[in-house]
C-alpha cells in the first residue's frame, strides 16, 4: 500500500488538473502494450497500436516494458507545452539523472543491455530516444488525442460539480475506485495498492497535492517533485465507448468545434480556449459563437474578460461517452 500523508495546508493547496498530460499518457500507453490484461474499452486501441509498432520505437518502449515501472525522467512534472518541447526536455535529461535512474536497472537486467548507451548519456542514444518517442506518439496518442482530452475534461467537470456540492472531502472519497481516503482529526491520508511496492508512505509536508486525471493509466501512481507539490496520477473511469481514432462529436460538430466544446468545461477565456485547441483567438471566438447559438455554451463577461461555460445541454452532449457512474449524478 502506498499512502500519501496530508495536512490541512496540503488540502488548501490541492489542485485538480483540467487537461491530460502528454508525457504521462504516452508512458501509460507504452505500459498498456506490455500488461497482460487490458480493459474492454482499450482492446481495439491496443491491437491497432501494436500493429503500427516499428523498430525505431524500441528505444522508448525498452524503458516502459517493465509493468508498473517507468523511469521518472520520462514523466517530468511539467504538464504544459507542445509535444516537441516536451520531447526535447526528456532528451536533454542531465547525465547524472540518466545514470542514476537507468544504470542500476541495466545492471540488474531489468532493462536490456542496449539501454546502457542512454544510461551513459551518449548523444546518439538521446537522439534515438527522442525520435522513438515522437514516432510512438504519432501512432499511440495523436490519432486519439481529441477523445482523450474530452474524457479527461469531462472527468474534471464532474469533480468540479462534486466539489461545489459536497466539498473536497467528497471529491477525494469519490476520486477513483483504486484510492482510499481517510481522515483522522487533522491528519489525512490517500492510499492505493501499488503493484511494485508495499507499505510506502510519503508526506506532502505542506507542499500541496496536484491531482492529475489520466485516460490510459492502469493504476494510480505518484510523481515526486522535490521543488513542487506532489502529483498523484489517477485513472479516470472508462466510458462505455471504445477508444477510437475519431470522436463521435467530431463527426457531428466538426473536429475543431468539438475540441472547442470540450475545452470549455472549466470556463476558460477566449485566449485560453484558443491556446488549448491550437487555433487563433478569432477562430476560437467564431466557434464559440456557433456553439452559443446552438445552446451548448454561454458566454459571460466580467469587466474586460469573458468566460465561456458549458450549458446543461452542452455538458450532456460531452458526457455521452462518459461512464454510467458519471451519467447518473
Amino acid at each position: 500500500m502506498t499512502t500519501l500523508r496530508l495536512n490541512a495546508t496540503d488540502l488548501s493547496r490541492t489542485v485538480l488538473r483540467s487537461d491530460p498530460a502528454v508525457l504521462i499518457e504516452l508512458a501509460m500507453a507504452a505500459q498498456r502494450l506490455f500488461l497482460a490484461d487490458v480493459p474492454a474499452h482499450l482492446t481495439r486501441w491496443r491491437a491497432r497500436t501494436r500493429a503500427s509498432l516499428r523498430p525505431d520505437m524500441r528505444p522508448y518502449l525498452d524503458l516502459c516494458r517493465t509493468p508498473y515501472l517507468v523511469p521518472d525522467f520520462l514523466t517530468p512534472p511539467r504538464f504544459d507545452g507542445d509535444v516537441a518541447g516536451l520531447l526535447e526536455q526528456v532528451a536533454g535529461t542531465p547525465d547524472e539523472v540518466l545514470a542514476a535512474e537507468l544504470g542500476p536497472l541495466v545492471a540488474a537486467g531489468t532493462l536490456p543491455a542496449r539501454v546502457a548507451s542512454l544510461a551513459a548519456g551518449e548523444p546518439a542514444a538521446r537522439a534515438r530516444l527522442r525520435a522513438a518517442m515522437d514516432a510512438f506518439h504519432r501512432v499511440a496518442l495523436a490519432p486519439y488525442w481529441a477523445e482523450i482530452e474530452t474524457a479527461v475534461r469531462v472527468d474534471r467537470s464532474v469533480r468540479g460539480h462534486t466539489l461545489a456540492a459536497g466539498g473536497l472531502d467528497r471529491v477525494l472519497r469519490d476520486l477513483s475506485p483504486y484510492l482510499a481516503w481517510a481522515e483522522t482529526g487533522e491528519r489525512y491520508a490517500l492510499s492505493y495498492r501499488c503493484a511494485v511496492a508495499d507499505d510506502v508512505e510519503v508526506a506532502a509536508g505542506g507542499r500541496g497535492l496536484t491531482l492529475l486525471p489520466c485516460h490510459l493509466a492502469p493504476q494510480p501512481y505518484l510523481l515526486a517533485d522535490p521543488h513542487g507539490p506532489l502529483v498523484l496520477v489517477y485513472p479516470i473511469r472508462p466510458g462505455r465507448r471504445e477508444l477510437g481514432a475519431g470522436a463521435p462529436l467530431a463527426g457531428l460538430l466538426g473536429r475543431t468545434r468539438a475540441a472547442v466544446l470540450a475545452a470549455t468545461v472549466d470556463a476558460p477565456g477566449t485566449s485560453e480556449l484558443a491556446r488549448r485547441v491550437g487555433v487563433s483567438a478569432a477562430t476560437a471566438s467564431e466557434h464559440a459563437a456557433t456553439l452559443r447559438a446552438a445552446g451548448l455554451i454561454t458566454t459571460r463577461r466580467t469587466g474586460a474578460a469573458v468566460r465561456h461555460c458549458l450549458t446543461p445541454l452542452g455538458e450532456q452532449l460531452l458526457r455521452a461517452g462518459a461512464p454510467a457512474e458519471v451519467r447518473s449524478r
